[in-house]
């Protein structure tokens, strides 16, 4: 279905809105970002800010969606590499490389999930249905790649923890994530515990 002429302007300003609203919460943190800072930013009226937004909640729940989604289709097209000729080393790689690597979506990702932990209970709701989607998406593929299926669901909270992990080392940039070393060790002590029980 085609747009009419004032849906493509409205929408034209909600994204000019929101992309203005990240850059001033990445710079600024989102406590720190006021509506009145948004519509100054995007050189709008307060209300015709208010006209798109009525708060800064709606603001950040569609920064948020946005967010989520491109995090969740990287990691569809990450999946989509993957075929069942990959070692499970070569699939965590792809997995820890991929997902971590989301270009400027790190530090959003980091103010989302402190907005979502200190208070914003509805912001939380959404995240954590994203984490269960990507930690599913990512317990279903490994089942399709690992020996034993029983510890599929186990990896999958591990990888999601590791790329949370690995997020936040990156916007740091203290140094180089060595990702196919991590991969090989996760991968080779699994086999070591896997020879040891056996």
């Amino acid at each position: 279905m085609e747009l009419n002429r004032g849906t493509k302007k409205n929408h034209s300003m909600k994204e000019k809105i929101l992309l203005a609203s990240i850059d001033l919460m990445r710079k600024n943190g989102i406590n720190n970002t006021s509506l009145a800072d948004i519509a100054r930013e995007v050189n709008i009226s307060k209300g015709t800010l208010y006209y798109h937004y009525s708060s800064k909640d709606d603001i950040i729940f569609d920064i948020a969606d946005d967010h989520l989604n491109i995090i969740s289709q990287a990691l569809l097209d990450c999946l989509s590499q993957v075929n069942s000729n990959f070692s499970t080393e070569e699939f965590v790689v792809i997995i820890l490389k991929n997902i971590s690597d989301i270009e400027g979506t790190g530090r959003i990702h980091m103010y989302l999930l402190c907005e979502a932990i200190i208070g914003n209970e509805a912001l939380r709701e959404r995240i954590g249905i994203k984490y269960i989607e990507w930690r599913t998406a990512l317990e279903n593929q490994l089942r399709d790649i690992i020996d034993d299926k029983s510890n599929a669901r186990a990896a999958s909270f591990l990888l999601v923890s590791i790329v949370d992990g690995l997020v936040v080392q990156a916007l740091l940039k203290a140094e180089k994530i060595p990702y196919s070393d991590i991969a090989r060790f996760l991968i080779d002590y699994s086999n070591k515990i896997k020879t040891t029980s056996k």
